[in-house]
């Protein structure tokens, strides 16, 4: 009997609109079963309050609020942490998949995969050629 995969979803709340969600998920559903998802975003900033209203529909999606105010990368680098700590923490997990079209998670996508794990990243049009290259797979939503 072959192993199921376990995958993780983290989703950059503020760099994808929520609006993709059943995207999203129809997109993942081609690659495996979420065994956990995360969406991030500030607390207090209002573009993003539409993926906590989805996370409170959707019991697999937990919503993952920063508090304090806005700073350069402050979600990309909680996102970044999460990715590395999971991976450190759950030798079970097969898959990570980043929802974002920020080339900044370039650097998590490589560690990712030293550590023999698929990396799927799901984005749009924008998404930088290095992170679609870098990624063991890249979807376009």
């Amino acid at each position: 009997m072959k192993k199921k995969k376990k995958m993780m979803l983290f989703i950059d709340g503020e760099n994808v609109s929520a609006k993709k969600y059943p995207k999203i998920v129809n997109a993942v559903k081609k690659v495996g079963e979420i065994d956990d998802s995360r969406v991030y975003g500030l607390q207090k900033d209002t573009r993003t309050k539409k993926w906590s209203d989805k996370a409170k529909k959707d019991n697999l999606l937990k919503d993952i609020r920063l508090c304090g105010g806005p700073s350069k990368n402050k979600v990309d680098n909680k996102i970044k942490k999460d990715v590395n700590k999971t991976l450190n923490n759950n030798k079970n997990i097969d898959i990570v998949v980043i929802v974002s079209s920020d080339g900044g998670y370039a650097d998590v996508v490589e560690s990712a995969k030293k550590l023999q794990k698929k990396v799927v990243v799901i984005g749009e049009k924008n998404t930088p050629e290095k992170i679609r290259n870098i990624s063991s797979e890249f979807i376009e939503i």
